[in-house]
């Protein structure tokens, strides 16, 4: 029996490899229990690469200790990254970095790339909206019509408008028609959001996770939007990721529930922890080349992996790591 099973993981190992040949991933250890005081290069901390499926993992920095909150490739292939001290930018396969902004851009969230323009860039900071035209040359704080306090934690351009963006702050949901020029609220008044993301097929859908309130949906580009928790017993939700190819399932990583799966489009949840050893799950990624292998990324308890739809999970990497972002693109690098 031992023998099958062996093989099978083999098996299930090299499927991965094959399947996920033009995939790269990306992941933003903001910090670790391990984390050496003493040593500049920090391998245990920053941004770490995976071109076979999460098999290994290579660290591409930063050097000197830079809290890295969420990592993202443009369609050009730059890689940007959110960071403490601003957003970070590599032109070079992550060989190098520079910091693109001044003591005005901390906090960088979450930085999002516009789909057909590399050289536009939006950053989700503490302090609002950021956006630069000019490939991180400047950046332009895009705060009209955002809360007196704009402290943004995610933001989304929309798949099919992406002049047209959405806002998750801490006061609700706002969205701009003019690429972060102006905004405006789109509902969820007094709630904490903490993510945003879009249906992959039906663009008029949206979820949003909140800070105590759960989950909620719009079916209408966001005019309208309806709480749907049935199931989901812990209420701080950090992420939401949708399987591309059957959209009904769909994952969310909560704090201190670990992750709940839906399979009738968020209408009930179900809690899915079994190997889950961190229940504070703050990222969430699924293979886009084989759906049944999602990744958990934790607070203090690294990075899972489940190869069944989150039936079961098992330890990937960084033992004692804060997993901030979750990324993946289909352009492997050179």
């Amino acid at each position: 029996m031992f023998r099958w099973i062996v093989i099978f993981i083999l098996f299930i190992n090299f499927s991965l490899m094959v399947s996920a040949q033009n995939e790269t991933i990306y992941m933003s250890v903001l910090s670790s229990q391990k984390h050496q005081w003493g040593n500049i290069e920090n391998p245990v901390i920053g941004i770490f690469r995976s071109s076979d499926a999460g098999r290994t993992w290579e660290h591409i920095g930063w050097q000197g200790y830079i809290r890295t909150f969420y990592t993202e490739t443009g369609p050009d292939g730059t890689i940007w990254a959110g960071c403490g001290n601003g957003v970070l930018r590599s032109g070079d396969n992550g060989k190098s970095f520079t910091i693109t902004t001044g003591w005005e851009v901390t906090e960088a969230l979450k930085v999002r790339v516009h789909p057909y323009r590399p050289e536009i860039v939006y950053a989700a900071t503490a302090y609002g909206v950021y956006k630069t035209i000019d490939n991180g040359n400047t950046w332009r704080e895009m705060n009209n019509g955002l809360p007196a306090l704009p402290f943004t934690s995610d933001l989304l351009i929309d798949r099919y408008d992406p002049l047209k963006v959405f806002a998750a702050t801490e006061d609700g949901i706002y969205v701009s028609p003019d690429g972060a020029g102006t905004w405006n609220r789109a509902g969820l008044k007094g709630n904490g959001i903490r993510t945003i993301v879009q249906h992959p097929t039906t663009a008029s859908v949206l979820y949003v996770g909140t800070e105590e309130n759960g989950i909620y949906v719009a079916k209408d580009g966001g005019l309208t939007w309806n709480q749907i928790n049935d199931g989901l017993e812990h209420l701080t939700v950090y992420s939401i990721a949708i399987n591309v190819s059957n959209p009904d399932i769909v994952y969310a990583g909560t704090h201190g529930g670990g992750v709940y799966r839906s399979i009738n489009g968020g209408s009930t949840w179900q809690q899915v922890i079994d190997g889950l050893t961190n229940l504070d799950v703050h990222a969430l990624l699924i293979l886009p080349s084989d759906s049944n292998v999602v990744f958990a990324g934790t607070l203090n308890g690294g990075l899972f992996i489940s190869y069944n739809g989150g039936d079961n999970w098992f330890f990937n990497s960084q033992d004692g790591g804060q997993i901030w972002g979750l990324s993946v693109t289909t352009a492997k690098p050179e």
